[in-house]
């Protein structure tokens, strides 16, 4: 290979492809403008520009290691960049709102061929300190491209709302970087017919409880996002803008974690897992205490931190502990429970509601936090039964 992987030129050819997966939200804002070119058509029908990109994801997410598999990891990250730059700028040029809909199903298409590119192809090249050092960045690169892209798009939208939409003219640029400067990447495959069952049962116990620490760790964030707003009006300290400037902070809190994540992980270890567990679910609990919005949003920084810390450390794990072969079929699967999760994270929330008989945000908040306790208690117990495994031989 004649490329330097530790170049700079290099890792951004990587990092860019992790812009693409927080792009479908950054034309939200546009949303009542577009209402009122279609006044015709229901509002549900146009919130969806916003919200069919996620079951476009959630499909071609598990269908990603197929086209992999077919094409390789490189025309892979291409098409997906393609296809979603294709269908993200085409809106401008539509009148049919029904057109608009099918662009945002496959922008959520070429999104989801690429959603575990950005780990699988870091697995690829990189090993140690350096993995962990880029999996933090692809957090960093990633909330800073949404939050960059959502201004972008809100200048553009004051010409236009069509205008907003050329947004998604930055995927060019990532296309170009990944054509001319990722090379391609020859991972050996025992069986090419081999079955998704086969797979799944080459998969070790510890990589599924990964999975499922993915999904709760995602329960428990999004039910922060969902339920804030309501927390604070309901117990009249703030209102919904107040909530939202809150939540606009944990894409920067994002960001910086992102970037110390490799020297924090090079510090703590594995003992960062259970303590990022632990703050994230107190935190949790104790923002239901809060009676003024500089408590709760110095609680929702230390969460945002907290979540951004868990997630790259559970796709490093993850990395680690999958066959080298399957790195792409591990990340799409990792992908697939937190998609999950997002999607579930309300009615799993209202399920409980009914069975205890409250449905506040409070209670909500209450419920993640023990949750989160939960998953907390047994991955100790497992660090605790390998500690003393590992004792044991060491004195046998």
């Amino acid at each position: 290979m004649t490329k330097d992987k530790h170049s700079f030129i290099f890792k951004a050819s990587i990092l860019g492809i992790s812009i693409d997966t927080t792009a479908a939200g950054v034309i939200s804002g546009a949303i009542p403008v577009i209402r009122q070119s279609f006044p015709g058509v229901a509002s549900s029908l146009i919130e969806s520009i916003t919200t069919l990109p996620s079951l476009a994801i959630l499909i071609f997410v598990a269908i990603s290691p197929v086209v992999t598999k077919k094409i390789g990891y490189k025309n892979t990250a291409a098409l997906g960049l393609l296809v979603s730059f294709i269908s993200g700028i085409l809106p401008v040029f539509m009148n049919s709102i029904y057109a608009i809909l099918v662009c945002r199903f496959m922008f959520g298409a070429g999104i989801g061929l690429l959603n575990p590119l950005s780990y699988s192809i870091v697995s690829y090249f990189y090993d140690g300190d350096e993995r962990a050092q880029m999996f933090g960045f692809i957090g960093t690169v990633s909330n800073l491209a949404s939050t960059l892209l959502t201004m972008l798009a809100g200048v553009l939208l004051q010409i236009s709302w069509r205008f907003s939409f050329l947004t998604y003219f930055i995927l060019l640029i990532v296309l170009m970087l990944v054509i001319l400067f990722l090379p391609r990447m020859d991972i050996q495959q025992e069986n090419k017919k081999i079955s998704i069952v086969k797979n799944l049962k080459r998969l070790s116990a510890k990589t599924y409880a990964f999975f499922f620490a993915m999904f709760f760790m995602q329960f428990i964030f999004m039910t922060l996002m969902t339920k804030l707003a309501l927390l604070i009006t309901d117990a009249g300290y703030g209102s919904a803008t107040s909530a939202s400037f809150i939540l606009s902070f944990t894409s920067l809190t994002g960001m910086i974690v992102g970037v110390l994540f490799g020297k924090v992980h090079q510090i703590l270890g594995v003992k960062m897992f259970p303590l990022f567990i632990f703050i994230l679910s107190a935190s949790s609990v104790l923002i239901t205490l809060s009676n003024n919005l500089l408590f709760t949003g110095t609680l929702v920084i230390v969460m945002a931190a907290s979540f951004t810390f868990l997630s790259p450390y559970m796709f490093l794990r993850v990395s680690e502990l999958c066959p080298r072969d399957l790195t792409n079929f591990c990340n799409s699967l990792a992908l697939v429970f937190i998609n999950i999760s997002v999607f579930l994270t309300p009615y799993i929330q209202q399920g409980i509601g009914t069975v205890i008989g409250v449905q506040t945000p409070v209670a909500a908040l209450i419920i993640s936090g023990v949750v989160g306790t939960v998953v907390l208690v047994i991955v100790l117990v497992h660090m605790l039964h390998a500690n003393k495994n590992s004792l044991n031989k060491k004195l046998n």
